[in-house]
């Protein structure tokens, strides 16, 4: 059954939502003196159920799933002790549309020893990694290089389309580094660092806005990385856990307390779409080919596509998925969603264009 939910820019103005903070400089240190919340977890998953829909690779207990971006079609897999990255990349059989190679899934994934890594993300060339020894990069072909650095409490990472990389930590901090590896910027103001998004090219004058999702404020951010200044910052219910960035630059969040999804947009940022979502929505995925936003509820081995093409979350796909999803991507490529398990390990595979 689709569900249509009306949303309105106006929801600004409700008292749920409220502006923050701006203008913090890099020289703040964590937020101890503001309100917080606990920061959200995801509901633990229900035995039983439908079969995952798709294909299931047996793979390990995992912490995250990133599809390259660039010109060649790769897929990483960080396992839970952040010591395992398992590259999936393109077999010369496999040739997608424009004469793009997409990824072989019945290949067995190299298995690449890496630091310890406590977040990872979509590079322009592949991948990029951190953890307390430092940033690691890794091509879509399974090259790495390291660069060492003291970071301690690494929460998230993200590329920067010039080539620098930011960091955030559990402290509040948000770190800017260079190509080269050298420590551009430390800012802070935050309670915790846990989500960054860059907003694409597509986005238009929105193109390359960072923005910050703190859990334990349960609130977005947008930092200026070049001078440190934050913007003004809005709520996100009271226990936000993951953003993802759409083709426009609206950064779509997960109310896992509140069984909501949230779209900022804008400079100020201001609350687009509200929506319900039950169950513990939890990871986020954007298909920027078909513009859906998917969402998985981990109370019900669920996953759910909301086209937000008319400024509504409209409902288009629901499907079961594997046991406590701890992150979900979609290969730009073939359009495939795919999920990990962070429980019974297994990387799911839906065709989406199968998907009814």
């Amino acid at each position: 059954m689709r569900v249509r939910s009306r949303l309105s820019a106006l929801l600004v103005a409700v008292a749920t939502v409220s502006v923050l903070t701006a203008c913090g400089q890099s020289d703040d240190g964590p937020q101890d003196d503001v309100p917080t919340v606990t920061p959200a977890t995801a509901e633990r998953s229900p035995a039983g159920g439908p079969a995952p829909t798709g294909s299931i690779v047996a793979l390990p207990p995992s912490a995250t799933i990133v599809a390259a971006r660039g010109d060649r079609d790769a897929v990483a897999v960080l396992d839970e002790a952040g010591r395992t990255v398992r590259l999936f990349a393109t077999s010369p059989a496999a040739e997608g549309p424009d004469d793009r190679t997409t990824v072989d899934w019945t290949t067995p994934p190299r298995e690449i020893p890496v630091p310890e890594l406590t977040a990872l993300a979509a590079d322009r060339d592949g991948f990029v990694g951190a953890g307390p020894a430092g940033i690691v990069h890794l091509s879509a072909t399974g090259e790495i290089s390291e660069q060492a650095a003291d970071l301690t409490g690494v929460l998230s990472v993200a590329a920067l389309p010039d080539g620098r990389t930011l960091v955030g930590t559990d402290r509040g901090r948000l770190l800017v580094f260079a190509r080269d590896g050298s420590r551009q910027r430390d800012i802070g103001g935050w309670v915790r660092v846990d989500d960054i998004t860059v907003a694409p090219e597509t986005a238009g004058d929105r193109a390359g806005q960072v923005v910050v999702l703190d859990r334990a404020q349960s609130a977005v951010t947008p930092v200026d990385v070049d001078s440190g200044e934050h913007k003004a910052a809005l709520r996100a219910g009271d226990g936000a856990t993951h953003s993802t960035v759409d083709r426009y630059g609206r950064v779509l969040v997960s109310g896992t307390r509140n069984n909501e999804f949230y779209a900022y947009y804008g400079q100020p940022i201001v609350m687009r779409m509200r929506a319900p979502v039950p169950a513990s929505p939890f990871a986020l995925a954007y298909d920027s080919a078909r513009n859906l936003l998917w969402i998985s509820s981990t109370a019900s081995n669920t996953a759910v596509a909301y086209a937000l093409d008319s400024g509504e979350a409209v409902e288009k796909h629901r499907i079961a998925t594997v046991p406590q999803v701890a992150a979900m991507d979609v290969d730009p490529t073939s359009g495939a969603l795919l999920m990990v398990s962070a429980r019974d390990g297994g990387l799911q595979v839906v065709d989406t264009a199968a998907v009814s």
